[in-house]
């Protein structure tokens, strides 16, 4: 399987094939706009939860660019598909089987199916555990110098045979390491592009694109997908 051909992300291709499934009624309903732009700003993530309860007051957003990904994951027909950090747990609506993974917070707009915090513990006691697993934007608070040791970890989660999506934030991390403080973009995709080569075989980095966007980053600039072989 060439995965570099399958899952270079075309927004043209997948509108004409997204826009004719039930899932994209769905959220067309529940959301006032769907868009499918390679990237997702922050803002489309603080309305989430209206798909829940809609309120005529807000405009709402959805990004359909992380169901493009799922998909890859559920071609596999896989049992469970999980979600680390998942916050308000959004895709299970729309794709029952998701599991959706996020610590106890105060937060009443977090819907985690499972409670529990993705630190070196959670990590060490899943390894070749998950048979389909991604994570948005949530395993990102860590400095940058930490990128690979983060990429290998959460491919160590993966189960033989399956497969994972992750997505990052370059700005969080960035947040995190000092050494990166004002630096431009340039710079900082030459470093991630530096710590992430030689990954294990069937990883691949979709796209790094460190580009500000209304003074601030775009979500899910960093996209790595995984597909772990089955041992023999």
């Amino acid at each position: 399987m060439n995965i570099q051909k399958c899952m270079k992300y075309d927004p043209v291709r997948f509108e004409k094939y997204f826009s004719k499934t039930n899932t994209y009624s769905r959220l067309v309903r529940d959301f006032d706009i769907v868009t499918f732009e390679k990237h997702f700003p922050n803002f489309f993530y603080r309305f989430f939860h209206t798909a829940r309860e809609r309120h005529a007051s807000n405009t709402t957003f959805f990004n359909v660019v992380p169901f493009y990904y799922i998909k890859f994951l559920q071609d596999i027909n896989p049992k469970e598909i999980h979600d680390l950090g998942c916050g308000w747990n959004i895709f299970k609506k729309y794709i029952p089987n998701i599991i959706g993974t996020d610590q106890e917070v105060k937060d009443k707009v977090f819907y985690a199916d499972l409670k529990d915090f993705v630190d070196a513990s959670y990590i060490a006691s899943h390894q070749n555990y998950f048979e389909a697993v991604f994570s948005i934007n949530a395993l990102h608070f860590i400095s940058l110098r930490d990128i690979r040791k983060r990429v290998l970890d959460f491919y160590s989660m993966i189960a033989p045979g399956g497969r994972g999506w992750l997505a990052l934030n370059a700005m969080r991390m960035v947040e995190k390491d000092l050494k990166f403080k004002d630096q431009p973009p340039e710079l900082i995709s030459a470093f991630i592009q530096k710590q992430l080569e030689d990954l294990p075989e069937k990883v691949l980095l979709i796209d790094i694109d460190i580009l500000p966007c209304m003074n601030n980053w775009l979500d899910g600039n960093i996209q790595i997908i995984f597909e772990k072989e089955t041992q023999s």
